[in-house]
């Protein structure tokens, strides 16, 4: 499987997929960065913040699994149309589970650091000197607050890797929540070098995309939404009828 893993292959179909749609692409960004502006408008107080959230939640499902549908067809040569978010919408309730499930992993090793960081006497005090007009209690903060950010994006950034295919598996396979997991953890176990350069590729995609003001970062972002359907063909070909029923690492090898 590692021969044909390519992140840079990859992103380079990302980018000429980015060209070759690139008005419904740019139509299907616009149109979710404008309903998440007219959430802005909604009131936060009371019940209504968990309405906001809810909503927020469905949303986001909702243009993850479209986007995740219409990037995996246009990497099999497929034409995106806006009817195939229709189309997906059979799997919400399993995307949302989706998110919420991978949303509670993520969070397990954030609070258990968070619980250390306190037992072994963190100085949560000393982060008010980031505001602080003395400039030695100003770089003690910052210290403080950077090796917390960095023992946390340590765990996130291996669970990202290790989890970055289940909403395409459960997209494009059928699986379910469990298995979808299941199937990206033991597909990502031999390619773990592989997927962080391809998200450090992404990274600078979003980067060039920053330099070049708005219009570059909706460029990135498309390029980024097409790149990862193409590296998640590569590790998971349309001919694989089962990707899960192998247990160890041969998943997806066959």
């Amino acid at each position: 499987m590692e021969n044909r893993v390519n992140p840079t292959a990859a992103v380079k179909t990302g980018w000429s997929l980015t060209k070759e749609h690139l008005i419904v692409s740019l139509g299907l960004i616009l149109g979710y960065c404008v309903v998440n502006m007219l959430m802005g408008f909604l009131p936060t107080e009371g019940i209504m913040s968990l309405v906001s959230s809810l909503l927020t939640l469905a949303i986001s499902s909702a243009w993850t699994l479209g986007m995740t549908r219409i990037t995996i067809c246009a990497v099999d040569g497929e034409e995106p149309q806006f009817s195939m978010f229709g189309e997906a919408m059979h799997r919400f309730g399993s995307m949302v589970l989706l998110m919420l499930a991978l949303f509670g992993i993520m969070m397990v090793p954030i609070i258990v650091i968070l619980i250390i960081a306190l037992i072994l006497g963190f100085n949560v005090d000393a982060l008010e000197g980031i505001v602080s007009s003395n400039p030695y209690e100003m770089m003690e903060a910052m210290q403080s607050m950077g090796m917390l950010f960095l023992l946390i994006m340590i765990p996130c950034i291996y669970l990202g890797i290790r989890f970055i295919f289940a909403p395409y598996v459960l997209v494009d396979r059928g699986l379910g929540v469990i298995d979808s997991i299941k199937a990206s953890w033991t597909a990502s176990a031999p390619i773990q070098g592989r997927i962080l350069v391809f998200m450090l590729l992404i990274f600078l995609a979003y980067i060039i995309g920053f330099v070049c003001f708005f219009v570059g970062l909706f460029i990135s972002t498309i390029t980024a939404l097409y790149a990862q359907a193409a590296f998640y063909r590569q590790v998971f070909p349309a001919g694989i009828q089962d990707p899960l029923m192998v247990e160890d690492a041969n998943v997806v090898m066959n």
